[in-house]
């Protein structure tokens, strides 16, 4: 997708994968931007789409989760 930045769905995932739980997208800006990667909420809702329409997120009510791996 033209919109998002190279490699950027792969960070969200890996944040993801490595929480126990859904994360709320204000979480996942400041998981991101402490490891160096400013993104805006907009830009992260675009990777969002992205990623559930790819099978690799699910975005609910209680945050967004990564799929597993063969979902």
């Amino acid at each position: 997708m033209a919109d998002i930045p190279p490699g950027s769905l792969e960070l969200v995932v890996s944040i993801l994968r490595s929480s126990p739980g859904p994360v709320r997208r204000r979480k996942l800006l400041t998981e991101l931007e402490a490891g160096g990667h400013r993104i805006s909420l907009a830009g992260l809702n675009r990777i969002i789409e992205h990623g559930t329409r790819q099978g690799r997120l699910s975005d609910g009510p209680d945050g967004v989760r990564a799929m597993p791996p063969n979902a």
